[in-house]
């Protein structure tokens, strides 16, 4: 199709979910994927270094492309494996924001054009 050679990056997604032992209940997050789903990273907005009250935060946001089907909802944590298609790169941490789907306009997946995608946020703090 169109977009499987475009992806050029592979994501592993990581939501949190509740359990409860006894009268605890506590959060952690799970990793939701079995294999390496394709993925690209594009439209990258880097906002530098920026001086707060307690440590400089490093802000960038970014966009996502994936396949329609995938398993992903607003504030999973996601790892990007950058170039992982391609020969390989860094690992890059985000959090999703609300996912958009695109499906083919023909009604079927003749034009292989189906895809979602998020805008990723990532914030670190600067050292």
């Amino acid at each position: 199709m169109l977009f499987d050679d475009w992806y050029t990056d592979t994501m592993d997604v990581y939501r949190t979910v509740k359990s409860t032992v006894g009268h605890i209940t506590r959060e952690s997050r799970q990793k939701v994927n079995d294999t390496a789903i394709p993925c690209r990273v594009y439209d990258t907005q880097l906002q530098g270094g920026n001086p707060q009250n307690t440590a400089a935060v490093d802000r960038k946001t970014d966009k996502l492309a994936c396949p329609v089907d995938t398993d992903l909802k607003t504030d999973d944590l996601i790892i990007v494996h950058r170039g992982a298609l391609v020969g390989g790169g860094t690992d890059e941490r985000y959090t999703a924001g609300k996912p958009q789907y695109f499906y083919d306009p023909v009604g079927m997946d003749v034009t292989g054009l189906s895809h979602m995608e998020v805008g990723l946020f990532a914030d670190n703090i600067v050292n």
